[in-house]
């Protein structure tokens, strides 16, 4: 899934004023809690769109579960993505 510049900024901007309104943290540098903030969701969707990758090359291969979107299908996409995601620690 691919998640642009504009809409990882706009979630960012939107932890950062939640976190700070609500008082559960005081940022000494905002411009960089921001970009830290950035830098973890970009990150975070970056290894999803990589383990989404390995599960679809890998249902690909089965013959069981020829149609995406199918009820066998997505059974086995949701076991291989949590065996890929627990591979990584993740």
């Amino acid at each position: 899934m691919y998640i642009s510049e504009d809409r990882i900024s706009h979630v960012a901007h939107q932890i950062l004023d939640k976190l700070w309104g609500s008082d559960i943290v005081d940022f000494p540098d905002e411009s960089r809690a921001l970009e830290a903030i950035k830098a973890s969701l970009t990150e975070y969707f970056s290894i999803a769109d990589e383990i989404d990758s390995v599960v679809r090359k890998k249902l690909s291969s089965y013959s069981q579960a020829k149609v995406p979107g199918s009820r066998d299908w997505e059974i086995l996409y949701q076991k291989f993505y949590r065996e890929e995601a627990a591979k990584r620690k993740w």
